[in-house]
């Protein structure tokens, strides 16, 4: 049984509202952190906003990463089974829309499944898409990352600062490369998509892919902005998140 230990080595909180109506849960992109979502969560004034934090970063530095995104989505889904004293929706971005994607679907088995899943900047899970990124070289690696953004070019200069996050970025792009839905996996709840316009990663054509991942609603928004549109733009999100969730359910929860 999971302890208070292990649910906040996971799950950091980044909002605290005094009547929280629902909650949404956050997960990053390859080589983030819970608190890449900080900015983000401040535009919510009734969720309460949770980050998800991945072993081997941080102050998790010291722990192995995972091996699939499906062993990270085994054990986060084990950590929020008993935790549904608020309506939940689930956000991620990149990397962190599989992993999000693979807790929604076992959330759903265990007859807690969350309102929806918002997935940003990733194709469909069905695609697959391996381009070796997390094969090439240190100098190759972070000229993709400057390519995505997301860090300030200047980091990407600081040999400290890239012994910190290139193991990380390159194991987070070892899983989320090699990931391959299993036949199945399919939700019922509502998966929202939204792109940037200037995403070199993923095209509209290939967003749209996630209406096949699940039976229930779909929809896809683009945005101007790139792979981490709203870091900048953030606006409409945050007003489609909170607008997902009608007053009478926050009500009844």
């Amino acid at each position: 049984m999971a302890t208070a230990e292990d649910f906040g080595l996971w799950i950091r909180k980044l909002s605290t509202p005094d009547d929280p109506r629902a909650r949404l849960i956050c997960f990053p992109h390859a080589g983030g952190s819970a608190n890449f979502y900080f900015q983000f969560a401040r535009g919510f004034d009734d969720f309460e906003v949770h980050g998800v934090q991945y072993p081997g970063r941080q102050d998790r530095r010291r722990e192995p990463f995972r091996k699939t995104v499906q062993e990270l989505a085994d054990e986060i889904a084990g950590l929020m089974g008993d935790w549904n004293d608020l309506p939940v929706v689930l956000l991620g971005n990149s990397m962190g829309a599989l992993v999000a994607f693979e807790v929604a679907f076992r959330l759903e088995t265990m007859g807690v499944a969350p309102l929806s899943l918002f997935a940003c900047g990733r194709v469909g899970p069905m695609l697959g898409k391996d381009e070796e990124t997390h094969l090439k070289d240190d100098d190759v690696f972070l000229r993709e990352m400057a390519l995505l953004g997301g860090m300030g070019s200047e980091l990407l200069q600081d040999e400290e600062i890239i012994d910190l996050v290139l193991p990380p970025m390159r194991a987070d792009y070892r899983i989320a490369e090699t990931y391959r839905c299993s036949p199945g996996t399919r939700l019922s709840v509502p998966i929202h998509v939204h792109i940037g316009k200037d995403d070199p990663k993923v095209t509209e054509e290939q967003a749209a892919e996630w209406k096949h991942s699940t039976t229930g609603e779909f929809t896809l928004d683009t945005h101007e902005g790139g792979h981490f549109f709203f870091t900048d733009n953030g606006d409409d999100l945050t007003r489609t998140i909170s607008r997902s969730v009608p007053d009478t359910l926050a009500t009844k929860a």
